[in-house]
């Protein structure tokens, strides 16, 4: 009789199961730490219309993954402490973005550390195997609210000058002053949500999804990436012409309502046939010739084999969880709730400083308020004794976080119907003998002229570049635990017998005027 082989269970996991268990507690540890940008990613995402397509982008990354298994299976490597230094700095984006309030830091922190995960229980082979899967995750970024307001301001310009070209085209009588389209009896106001980034974002990724699988030279695969944006805008102005088109012949209601967001859709498939097009014609072209179909192909992940022996999964492991220990001590002592904001007046009490002079305050447009969101703000406008007249715009904040800043009057005041038709930056000193930029611009509105000077008031900096401005902030944030600031815009009217030199002299005397009160309602 045959013994009967017995087998005994081994009281531990295998090394593949213990692989998996360090990557699901190192994914857990990853998933605490950046909970808070995983989050605010969540909400831009529903908020804005223009980046509602990043909900897709993790799933295009795991379906190129999923489909390339194989690849990513044998490109699987020993851990590594490469991974552990690309996830050290993931967690210094993290902290960064803890101190300065900017969630933009955060968001990328954590792309890095899914990066940094990667290599670090994969190896740097497995990195590099599924580097477009993980770097196409940055398109699920979004950008900073300050340049989505930079790019919306660009492209309601461009498409209302283009829109408008093609109605004239037409026959309709139009008149274009700044993002406000004239049709007689009817005007249409092309405002950020008709600029065209809802289609821009979607649109720029899909362009480059295609070109990353389109199977052509390097040069085409880069004019389809560049294509995406030439074709969104020509498409959204045609958009503005049909709109207007309709309006003019049929109704306001056109430019309203179901038949508005229809348009929109309608728009986006234009901009779809249109990149087909240009893939059609370059996979015509290519050698040898293919058909569209066949030119986009799910790209095949390289195989990439490992080298050297690696370092023992106990101790990346160990590693990674003492760096996430450390990175959610940092983040409890780093907080915003860190950050100090100053006593200071309210400027309720900027019209008593000009004593005699007539006072008007304004009530500020709510559109800007609401994207401005500050804290405290006035528009006045004043009159001095010998009857010259001034507008003085200042805008303070506690915090410059969650997407509250500056609008720059160079985006704002053409869509008002301004047109800037000289601006330049001017370096002085200020009465204290600090250094002293601000912003001159001279803008026009049919016949009529105004002068305008603004500056950024930043914790005793007069700054007037805002990307200056953005570097202090970050600067101080971390150094100063300040975020605060203001946005000081002064305005005098250029009357055609004094010319700009009188409204210069004009305003420097309004600057030494404001100077001797504003550190009380903007501490230094």
């Amino acid at each position: 009789m045959k013994p009967v082989e017995t087998r005994t269970e081994s009281p531990f996991p295998a090394p593949r199961d213990l692989r998996l268990v360090a990557v699901a507690a190192s994914i857990v540890f990853t998933a605490v730490l950046f909970r808070d940008a995983a989050a605010n990613l969540w909400h831009r995402w529903g908020q804005q219309q223009e980046l509602s397509h990043s909900y897709f982008i993790p799933l295009v990354s795991l379906y190129l993954i999923w489909v390339n298994r194989d690849a990513v299976r044998e490109s699987l490597g020993r851990p590594s402490f490469a991974g552990l230094v690309i996830y050290v700095g993931a967690l210094s984006l993290l902290l960064l973005g803890q101190l300065t309030s900017i969630f933009l830091f955060q968001h990328l922190g954590l792309v890095v550390a899914i990066a940094g995960l990667v290599a670090g229980f994969g190896g740097l082979s497995l990195l590099r195997t599924t580097a477009a899967p993980v770097a196409f995750l940055f398109f699920a970024v979004p950008p900073p609210y300050w340049v989505i307001t930079v790019l919306s301001w660009k492209f309601q310009q461009m498409s209302s000058f283009l829109g408008v070209q093609v109605v004239e085209a037409m026959g309709i009588p139009v008149h274009l002053s700044g993002n406000i389209i004239d049709l007689g009896d009817y005007k249409l106001q092309v405002a950020e949500a008709c600029s065209g980034l809802r289609y821009l974002f979607p649109f720029l990724s899909l362009g480059v999804m295609s070109a990353y699988m389109f199977s052509g030279a390097i040069w085409q695969r880069l004019l389809i990436v560049a294509a995406t944006v030439p074709i969104t805008i020509a498409m959204n102005s045609m958009r503005i012409a049909a709109t207007a088109a309709l309006v003019d012949a049929y109704g306001i209601e056109h430019a309203e309502g179901a038949l508005h967001f229809f348009e929109g859709w309608v728009v986006f498939l234009f901009c779809l046939v249109a990149l087909f097009a240009l893939i059609a014609l370059l996979a015509r072209f290519s050698n040898p010739r293919v058909g569209p179909l066949e030119a986009l192909t799910t790209p095949d992940l390289p195989v990439v084999k490992a080298k050297g022996a690696g370092r023992p999964l106990a101790v990346i492991f160990g590693s990674f969880a003492l760096a996430a220990v450390l990175g959610f001590a940092a983040t409890k002592y780093v907080t915003t709730d860190t950050l100090i904001i100053p006593d200071r007046k309210s400027f309720t009490g900027i019209p008593g400083e000009f004593g005699d002079w007539l006072q008007d305050v304004r009530p500020i447009d709510p559109t800007v308020a609401e994207v401005l969101g500050a804290d405290d703000s006035i528009v006045v406008n004043l009159k001095s004794p010998e009857g010259d007249n001034y507008n003085v715009y200042l805008a303070y904040l506690n915090a410059q976080r969650d997407g509250r800043s500056w609008h720059s009057p160079r985006q704002c005041l053409p869509g008002g119907g301004w047109k800037i038709i000289a601006q330049d930056v001017v370096n002085t000193k200020s009465g204290d003998g600090r250094p002293f930029s601000y912003n001159r611009l001279i803008i026009k509105n049919g016949d009529y002229r105004q002068l305008v000077y603004y500056w950024y008031d930043q914790r005793g900096r007069k700054i007037a570049n805002e990307f200056v401005m953005k570097f202090w902030l970050i600067v101080d944030a971390v150094f100063r635990k300040r975020s605060d600031g203001a946005m000081v815009r002064l305005i005098t009217p250029i009357h055609n017998e004094g010319g700009a030199r009188e409204a210069d002299a004009k305003l420097q005397m309004m600057i030494g005027r404001v100077e001797t009160f504003l550190p009380e309602y903007v501490p230094e």
